[in-house]
């Protein structure tokens, strides 16, 4: 299975998730790390996910801790491929890692294309992506904005994303990809795929071609 674009999946929790998108394409999962939230992986739980999947790459996903804590819980878990964050301001301390940064901005927090931009230019040699959200319901930035930022930064959009408007987005902007969210399992073994389906197969394409 092969998508058109970069996607990530993150806020993954259960084996459910986590073998879907992986046979789904998906190259890159995103689990918290952060023990204080609620979706968050404990290492025993991120070991055993683990060991069922091949062909993914990990996100390590921190929202509040300082450098300090960042490091101390990525040494309790296996070496991820890249390591997201909120805070800018932590980037040059977690650099030494050598690992690959994920900044995630919240769009609803910017009020012009100006200000996101300004960041965005900022940090644009220090981080792999990108990862832009809107989790504040403010619609100073839409979509069509942000997509106009991807000419020129390396972004994952992850808001505004449905089965209808995919194709178009991937196929006519520079977007490097889209990010998507996990959910909950029903009851253990049981998941309801519906919105993750209709977007990742929209997406999909034929390994032959």
């Amino acid at each position: 299975m092969a998508l058109k674009t970069t996607v990530k999946v993150g806020e993954v929790t259960n084996l459910s998730d986590a073998r879907y998108c992986a046979g789904m394409g998906v190259e890159m999962l995103g689990f918290c790390f952060e023990s204080e939230q609620e979706k968050y992986v404990d290492p025993s739980t991120f070991l055993a996910l683990s060991e069922w999947l091949s062909g993914v790459q990990y996100a390590s996903e921190f929202t509040s801790y300082s450098a300090q804590k960042v490091e101390e819980s990525l040494a309790l878990y296996e070496p991820a491929q890249s390591i997201q964050v909120t805070n800018p301001a932590l980037i040059p301390l977690l650099q030494k890692l050598e690992t690959p940064i994920i900044l995630l901005l919240d769009a609803g927090e910017f009020d012009s294309l100006g200000s996101l931009a300004d960041v965005l230019q900022q940090y644009r040699e220090d981080v792999l992506y990108f990862l832009l959200e809107n989790n504040q319901g403010v619609a100073h930035l839409t979509v069509d904005d942000t997509l106009q930022l991807a000419e020129q930064y390396p972004i994952l959009l992850g808001f505004g994303v449905t089965a209808e408007n995919v194709l178009s987005i991937v196929d006519n902007s520079a977007i490097q990809g889209i990010s998507l969210k996990g959910s909950e399992e029903i009851k253990p073994g049981y998941k309801d795929f519906d919105d993750l389906a209709d977007i990742l197969e929209k997406l999909e394409v034929d390994e032959a071609y």
